[in-house]
């Protein structure tokens, strides 16, 4: 039964029975297949118990007949008061000053205490993803946080601003710090009964951010309480070494007081920037308004107004020699795709404004939501072509070299993002941006179209999967592609470079036998359950492999082996039947033996061929001269008897 009123944006929500607890009140989330899930916050919820949040019960795939494929689900225990909206259907969406501490700050802090505590970013807080566990309405939780990426679900106006520039799929994995963000977000709504910038559009709200800090830009003109001003600037704090932490809400709901924030007036240009009709104050808004309009942005980049404007009317000379090297390293690659537009936009745009997004091609995201905004793009689009060129231009890496500090985590994900640039130069099975792919997002099931009815997230899964892919799948193709070899390669602990070198041989009888040898391993290593209908699969393929042998006879007898081992199911014994080392060396062996025979047949052929041809010329010689001895003998007698018959 379908349980609409607890739907998540990317999920369906259904009604569960425990058979074991059947007065046990359960619901289950079937998440959208090809969104990235988090299966390793699932895991950690399962295992711990914490309070605050909706209990996360159990997790996992599900054949889910409606879309003929796999799924994953999760299952929650199920709020008996519903969502935090219900309790204000016939009454005004608010809660007053002295209140909102006691029912909505102080259970929310409690809850992230606990998820910090466990080195987990909830990322999803918001007014209606909040529930109430009893039916009194008392005890409120936060809802699930696990069925799509981090901050996927979330409407802009509750990320902090940086993040809240990158699309949905790449604000990343985030911190405590910007759940604190949210919790201010959702404590201003409740305060005041309603959003108070509603009308304004997406980009408003980021420049009105931008330009005036989130507090001034959400808060405006509206009355905040004296008691609230202070936790809701620290909160709403746009600079994240100025935001409220865990311990400091607690210190303020327990009564202390804090230090006033210092807030710092951002740096007033003497005259406005004038870009795409908007006059900009600051180079955060000039960085987004360039990146919406890329031909527009590169004139003005090139034309040298912005550099002009950037040491005399903001008076950042170190900014504008960061932009100036830019646009010269820009141009030394002229006429190629280091020195397209796009890429000259983007590299400006993180000099005037380093934490952004990184921003090319209308793909826009954090380093750390790299991972889904990759899968993301690859569900909708089919292919990896703008990530793909982020990597080819190293662009990331200009990313972390315009961060000032560069901390042990800037280092690392640097470090990161260089490996999947090899991975993604590699044109080979195992490699290029389909192992970029697994590699960034490890709960990723795998993609390939030959699993699509399965659900294989584990490469224990893989053969098993495979195996019962026969039954749909044509017998004629190989059971193996780019996704299916990168998962391995990703997932899988041993050394397989030799297999996948000749996986991705353009000869076809190497490359059969590389798959072969690959699944072979698999099997030994991994399982030992017979696997019949991928065996038949395989040793169905294999003749061009087995055309590989000189000999007749070792060709038929391995032909007439084959049924034989596919009725085991046994790969390694497949595999050793095509490629055994002994056979190979008594064939190579075999054939070498009987090249020599066949020269030494030829060149005796050819000596008698030869002599024929002798014995032939010297008889037409010794012919030629016999007729020509006995011309001139009877030429001679002729000669004599008319000499004689004369003188007579």
């Amino acid at each position: 039964m379908a349980l609409t009123d607890l739907d998540a944006p990317t999920a369906s929500a259904y009604a569960v029975e425990d058979r074991r607890e059947p007065g046990r009140h359960l619901f289950a989330l079937v998440c959208t297949p090809g969104l990235p899930t988090r299966t390793r916050t699932m895991a950690d919820l399962r295992n711990q118990a914490t309070h605050g949040s909706i209990p996360l019960v159990d997790y996992g795939p599900v054949f889910w007949s409606p879309l003929g494929q796999s799924c994953q689900v999760v299952i929650f225990e199920r709020p008996m008061g519903g969502r935090l909206l219900d309790a204000f259907i016939d009454k005004p969406l608010k809660i007053n000053e002295y209140e909102i501490s006691r029912r909505i700050i102080e259970p929310i802090a409690s809850a992230l205490s606990e998820l910090s505590a466990l080195d987990i970013a909830h990322r999803a807080i918001r007014i209606d993803n909040l529930y109430f566990m009893d039916k009194e309405r008392t005890e409120l939780v936060l809802g699930e946080c696990v069925t799509s990426p981090p901050g996927y679900d979330q409407p802009r106006i509750y990320e902090p601003l940086d993040r809240s520039m990158a699309m949905s799929a790449g604000r990343g994995y985030g911190h405590t710090d910007d759940d604190i963000y949210a919790m201010g977000v959702v404590a201003l709504f409740m305060l005041l009964g309603y959003n108070p910038v509603a009308k304004a559009s997406s980009d408003e709200l980021i420049f009105g951010k931008s330009e005036l800090g989130s507090y001034q830009c959400l808060c405006g003109n509206e009355r905040i309480p004296l008691a609230l001003i202070e936790p809701l600037r620290g909160m709403l704090s746009d600079e994240e070494n100025e935001r409220w932490t865990i311990d400091a809400m607690e210190l303020w709901l327990s009564g202390q007081k804090r230090t006033p924030i210092q807030r710092r007036g951002a740096n007033k240009p003497k005259v406005a920037y004038k870009f795409a009709g908007r006059d900009h104050v600051t180079p955060r808004t000039i960085s987004f308004a360039f990146s919406k309009n890329i031909n527009d942005a590169a004139k003005a980049i090139k034309s040298g107004k912005l550099d002009l404007w950037i040491r005399q009317s903001l008076g950042v000379p170190e900014m504008a020699d960061s932009v100036n090297a830019a646009i010269a390293m820009t141009k030394v690659h002229e006429g190629s795709p280091d020195g397209s537009d796009d890429v000259l936009v983007a590299k400006i745009c993180m000099r005037l404004d380093p934490s952004a997004p990184l921003r090319f091609k209308g793909f826009s995201f954090m380093p750390d939501g790299f991972g889904s905004a990759l899968a993301v793009e690859y569900m909708r689009k089919g292919n990896f072509q703008v990530p793909g060129e982020i990597l080819a231009r190293d662009l990331l890496g200009y990313w972390f070299a315009c961060q000032t500090p560069i901390t042990p985590d800037i280092t690392s994900q640097d470090r990161t993002f260089q490996a999947l640039r090899n991975f993604a130069k590699i044109n080979e099975m195992g490699f290029g941006m389909e192992r970029c792919l697994y590699e960034l997002n490890r709960s990723l099931p795998c993609q390939s179209p030959l699993l699509q009815q399965s659900y294989v997230d584990h490469i224990e899964e893989m053969l098993p999967a495979l195996d019962a892919a026969v039954e749909h799948e044509d017998k004629r193709s190989r059971p193996m592609d780019k996704h299916i070899a990168a998962f391995i390669a990703t997932h899988f602990k041993f050394d397989i470079q030799p297999h996948l070198k000749a996986l991705s041989e353009k000869s076809e009888d190497t490359s059969l036998i590389g798959m072969l040898s690959l699944f072979a391993l698999m099997q030994w290593r991994l399982s030992k359950d017979p696997l019949y209908g991928l065996s038949s699969w395989l040793g169905g393929l294999l003749q061009p492999a087995i055309g590989t042998y000189h000999s007749r006879s070792t060709r038929r007898t391995i032909e007439q082996e084959i049924p034989a081992l596919v009725r085991q199911g046994s790969l390694p014994e497949l595999f050793d039947l095509i490629d055994n080392a002994e056979r190979r060396t008594t064939d190579d062996n075999g054939f070498q033996g009987a090249q020599i025979e066949f020269a030494h047949a030829e060149e005796e052929i050819q000596t008698i061929v030869g002599e024929d041809i002798d014995q032939e010329k010297n008889a037409l010689q010794t012919g030629e001269k016999f007729t020509a001895m006995a011309g001139v003998v009877l030429g001679m007698i002729a000669t004599t008897v008319i000499i004689f018959m004369k003188t007579m």
